[in-house]
């Protein structure tokens, strides 16, 4: 069983309760038992305190206060008018010591009542007497019963009030630590870094926080370290390429050239044209990681759309395929960047041309769970299924076009994660390809 994953904070407080739901049920077993013990040795030691009075009172009044020696049974009797304890007094007929406590069952105007009964026996006048004091079994159960309530009441307030001061202390540990898991979410960019100190009187959580802020300053350091680099070699490529460009357009306007070195300075042009492309290319991959574009532009989907279908409508012909265009015109505009829209739209429509030689690309706008969704779809050669997990990979081709570096999906991919929009590709040997994006809300 796969258990959710919980927040630090929150696997404490869970600890904190389960512990304190297994010392209650611990206590509902353990508090009846002492309760029970601890009641009874009260009663015992009531018993014996009333005894102690008992024998004083004999002791200064004389046992004939309380036994008339002519009477012809030598015994004295009393209890309260509820029954719940009694003394008695009787002469014994031998000399016998008796001190024990136990439970016992008297009758008290015709009514059988069960005591817990101390028996003392004492010799006064050359005579033995027997004196029990009792005290009735239901008075002592409603004693336990309050007391019981009582220790369960206060067990309650003890537990409920550790598990409060528990959770509160946890909460003010931890909230250090809840500031630096805030400021790592907030670091899908060295432009939101935040580099303010977390105010904690932690050890660890300081040298967490300055830890985690020193690898901050490194990441931003090689953040601009490397869009500088790229922006120079990109500008250090484009223009050699350019000059060069030009240089072979001077020469083939000479007319004087041969034809077979025409045609090689031709090709040497389109590998050059190639480059050119490859590299504006990564440059505009890497411009789209430091997020150096802004998504704030209203776009028209269906718009897009169709200025990418007359983009390619040369291409669709040249190749004698069909274009099929479904467009929902109830969807409402977007947000996002129009230019990188118009890019993500044609290379998708792009590729689809590409691995198409007989049938038809659809273009498809919908509106599914009021989300915007747009799927391109042909009846190309389709995508090995092992290819697949691949096809987002930069300079992965997986055919044999030679003009082709692998970089449209892999831009393709990057601008659809930059605009947060869901890409699936679905794919049949022989029968097409499709591309589904799911725009967010």
């Amino acid at each position: 069983m796969n258990l959710p994953k919980l927040k630090f904070k929150s696997k404490l407080a869970l600890f904190n309760a389960l512990s304190k739901i297994i010392i209650v049920t611990a206590l509902l077993f353990i508090v009846p038992w002492i309760v029970g013990e601890i009641t009874i040795r009260d009663t015992d030691d009531l018993l014996i305190r009333k005894l102690d009075q008992v024998i004083e009172l004999v002791d200064s009044l004389g046992i004939d206060e309380y036994i008339n020696m002519d009477a012809e049974i030598k015994a004295f009797g009393s209890y309260n008018i509820l029954k719940e304890e009694f003394i008695a007094i009787e002469q014994l007929d031998k000399d016998t010591s008796i001190d024990v406590i136990e439970y016992s069952q008297r009758i008290i105007d015709n009514e059988l009542v069960e005591y817990r009964v101390l028996s003392y026996s004492i010799v006064k006048n050359g005579n033995s007497y027997l004196i029990e004091i009792g005290r009735s079994i239901t008075t002592i159960n409603r004693f336990e019963q309050n007391l019981k309530r009582f220790a369960f009441l206060f067990l309650l307030l003890i537990i409920l009030i550790t598990f409060i001061a528990d959770v509160s202390f946890i909460q003010y540990l931890l909230n250090p630590f809840e500031q630096i898991v805030k400021k790592l979410k907030n670091t899908n960019h060295p432009s939101s870094f935040d580099y303010t100190t977390v105010n904690t009187k932690t050890h660890d959580f300081a040298y967490l926080d300055e830890t985690i802020q020193g690898l901050m300053h490194k990441i931003e350091d090689a953040f601009n370290n490397e869009r500088e680099y790229i922006s120079n070699v990109s500008h250090e490529l484009l223009t050699p390429i350019s000059i060069i460009q030009s240089k072979l357009d001077n020469i083939l306007s000479d007319k004087t050239i041969p034809d077979t070195d025409l045609l090689k300075i031709m090709d040497s042009k389109h590998t050059l044209g190639r480059l050119t492309k490859m590299v504006r290319t990564l440059l505009m991959m890497s411009r789209i990681e430091n997020e150096e574009y802004l998504l704030t532009e209203k776009v028209n989907l269906n718009t897009i759309v169709n200025n990418v279908a007359e983009e390619i409508e040369d291409k669709i012909e040249a190749k004698e395929l069909e274009l099929k265009i479904s467009l929902n015109n109830s969807i409402q505009a977007i947000n996002g960047n129009e230019n990188l829209l118009f890019i993500l739209i044609y290379n998708l429509i792009n590729n689809a041309i590409r691995y198409t030689q007989k049938g038809y690309i659809k273009i498809e706008t919908a509106l599914v769970n009021q989300r915007v969704v747009l799927i391109v779809s042909d009846t190309g050669i389709g995508i090995l299924p092992e290819n697949l997990p691949h096809i987002f990979s930069r300079f992965r081709n997986f055919s044999n076009q030679k003009d082709s570096f692998g970089l449209g999906l892999a831009l393709a991919k990057k601008i659809c994660d930059y605009h947060k929009i869901e890409i699936e590709v679905t794919s049949k040997i022989d029968q097409g390809t499709a591309f589904t994006l799911t725009f967010k809300k």
